[in-house]
């Protein structure tokens, strides 16, 4: 199977944090294909493991979260509308008249946004986005007692409405790019190593982890498991080719993967992330000598698990490698598939250099 048909089957899919199976199960079947053991943790990790025959080596772990944003029903009133939080930071702003997936008990049911007849709107309403507490979804029920007869209950998870369209120029829009953009690029990773005739002499573990999108930790107990020397994240992140984002940075389409300078959340106790300067050295060198073009980005409200992972254990080396995305955390998330394969190209290459010479942080 190729990029684009496991990125559109995967973008399909509906997972929001914590729900995850379908594309567990995908994950599961490709990886045992190609890599040498796989397993499912207790929360949904997908773990798989490349060993290398040299003695004494090194463990390194590249890793994607499979989850994506979306809701989850708070309140169905007495005529059958429903009300509703996010789970991640799903954009409200899009929803007014646009379609969602309500993953009910017995199926998968399609509502829509409600929004005021324009006709009706006050002056002061045009223009104007309303507030998360003001929107509900209609599933075409009469009644509170309807909508438990469909399957909704209080607690039923929401996605965008699944949809996947090919541009002609190489681009690819849907809901979910986030992560599974990065999921297709471990899929087409573990394929390529595991038909590569470089012998590996590290410990090569890919895992597609969980609930990234909700508190970003999901994947600490596959770390706690695995005890990388190293750690490399792949994620999205929003390209700022775009008229409401020119100057804000540098990162867009069609210019390969971006090396993550630092990250930063900048909200509560979640920070962010500052590369070890080793390692994103040699992901720079990388890209030099195989001629693979690529971004530097600094991305202030963005934040990834390597956060976290940096502290586990006595201390691991990270660095994140990021696809640009057009319009993150929306039903249009657009990516280049010339950025994937070039995320792809660059992976494979690092990885099947790396030697037990490759030392990263520092320890002394």
């Amino acid at each position: 199977m190729n990029i684009s048909e496991h990125l559109k089957e995967l973008s399909m899919i509906n997972a929001v944090s914590s729900q995850e199976d379908s594309v567990i199960d995908y994950m599961y079947h490709y990886f045992s294909k190609y890599m040498d053991y796989v397993e499912v943790d207790t929360i949904g990790n997908v773990i798989g493991f490349l060993p290398s025959n040299k003695p004494n080596r090194k463990r390194i772990m590249i890793f994607a979260h499979m989850d994506e944003v979306g809701f989850i029903v708070r309140h169905i009133d007495e005529n059958g509308f429903l009300f509703f939080e996010r789970i991640g930071g799903a954009n409200v702003n899009v929803l007014p008249g646009n379609q969602l997936q309500i993953l009910g008990d017995k199926g998968t049911i399609t509502g829509v946004v409600g929004t005021k007849a324009y006709h009706f709107l006050k002056s002061e309403e045009k223009g104007r986005f309303p507030a998360q507490d003001q929107l509900y979804i209609d599933i075409g029920a009469a009644s509170k007692e309807e909508a438990h007869k469909k399957g909704v209950q209080i607690g039923s998870t929401i996605c965008y409405q699944a949809n996947y369209l090919e541009r002609e120029n190489g681009w690819v829009t849907g809901k979910a790019m986030d992560n599974r953009v990065a999921c297709t690029v471990l899929l087409e990773l573990a394929e390529q190593l595991s038909s590569s005739h470089t012998p590996l002499e590290w410990d090569i573990y890919l895992v597609a982890c969980v609930q990234e999108e909700f508190n970003i930790r999901g994947v600490l107990p596959a770390v706690r498991k695995i005890k990388p020397h190293v750690s490399i994240g792949l994620d999205v992140t929003p390209a700022c080719d775009t008229p409401e984002l020119t100057n804000y940075s540098d990162v867009g389409l069609d210019k390969g993967p971006a090396l993550t300078f630092l990250n930063y959340h900048g909200k509560g106790t979640l920070a962010g992330v500052l590369p070890d300067s080793k390692l994103i050295q040699s992901l720079i060198n990388t890209c030099q000598v195989n001629k693979i073009n690529y971004q530097r980005e600094v991305a202030v409200g963005v934040i990834t698990e390597n956060a976290f992972i940096v502290f586990e254990n006595a201390g691991i080396a990270t660095a994140n490698i990021s696809i640009p995305t057009r319009y993150t955390h929306t039903p249009v998330e657009t990516v280049s598939l010339q950025d994937v394969k070039k995320t792809i190209h660059l992976l494979y290459e690092f990885l099947t250099s790396l030697t037990k010479e490759n030392t990263f942080g520092k320890a002394r």
